[in-house]
């Protein structure tokens, strides 16, 4: 598992292109919520001492004003902030059948073979997807079981430490069952890819009997970058506070910060796609009997 993790770093440093591919998508939509919201707050503070101050930290006061005087331009953008995270998925999943295919095959970034396979395999992706929504209901749905256990022993009224730690457990279960589905998934897309299967029932059962078989290594993999995604937040949120000032200089300081800590993101994000293929090949290997 260190190993496929170390070799996904490798590949997916080797491949800088499409991180800069991953980065440009990102921040294509990303401006395509910040331009309009910056236009309302440019037009509802306008020249005031209250625009200069924007830049430092946030203002409840102003936040609270600006959403009631403002209703009527951010009812505008509500279809925007419901269509671009769906878009923002859907881009997602079409740039996952490049990413994989080139780790999958082994060979450097090009152009042709990255859009021409996330184009070929988009649609069966997205029939796995609406295959896999009973898969994500039931392992969502897992975290249920502890307030069915506190039901049980502590019936309808338990006491307060129970239901304050219950609410961090039935959380993290929550969380598990959300990486778990995302597992199943990617080794799914893995399978596709590899195996160029085209009935999505087939690749999604092998997705679950391939991540639970091997659940350890599978799990650990996608645990350790989750860890440091959320190390890499951690450092970037008190970075970025530090950086709030109305300052011209620190502005342009935070925007490099905000753009690295982006393409981060991005470098995980396909790192955990090509330890992935690399540890679903060693695997795989691992149980074809070699012929001596």
């Amino acid at each position: 598992m260190i190993k496929s993790l170390k070799s996904g770093f490798v590949a997916a440093w080797r491949n800088k292109r499409m991180i800069f591919v991953y980065y440009l998508v990102n921040l294509l939509l990303g401006l395509m919520i910040v331009l309009p919201f910056r236009m309302i707050i440019s037009d509802f503070v306008g020249n005031t001492l209250m625009g200069e101050k924007l830049a430092g930290r946030l203002d409840m006061d102003f936040l609270f004003e600006f959403i009631i005087k403002s209703s009527g331009g951010i009812d505008a953008l509500k279809g925007s902030l419901l269509i671009i995270p769906l878009l923002y998925w859907l881009c997602g999943l079409f740039l996952s059948g490049g990413a994989y295919s080139i780790f999958i095959s082994g060979e450097r970034y090009s152009a042709a073979m990255f859009w021409g396979y996330s184009a070929r395999y988009f649609g069966r992706f997205l029939r796995l997807f609406m295959w896999s929504i009973p898969a994500f209901i039931i392992l969502y749905g897992f975290q249920f079981i502890e307030i069915a256990i506190v039901r049980i022993f502590w019936g309808k009224d338990p006491y307060q430490y129970i239901t304050f730690w219950g609410t961090w457990i039935r959380g993290g279960l929550g969380y598990i069952g959300i990486l778990i589905y995302y597992l199943i998934l990617d080794y799914a897309r893995i399978y596709v890819l590899s195996s160029n299967e085209h009935r999505m029932r087939k690749a999604l059962w092998f997705g679950i009997r391939f991540t639970f078989r091997n659940f350890f290594k599978t799990f650990s993999l996608t645990f350790i970058l989750f860890i440091i995604g959320i190390t890499v937040l951690l450092i970037y949120n008190p970075l970025a506070d530090a950086l709030h000032a109305p300052s011209a200089v620190v502005v342009i300081i935070l925007l490099l910060v905000q753009q690295l800590y982006i393409l981060i993101k991005m470098l995980l994000r396909l790192t955990l796609y090509a330890g992935q293929s690399s540890l679903f090949k060693k695997i795989i290997l691992s149980t074809v009997p070699s012929n001596v």
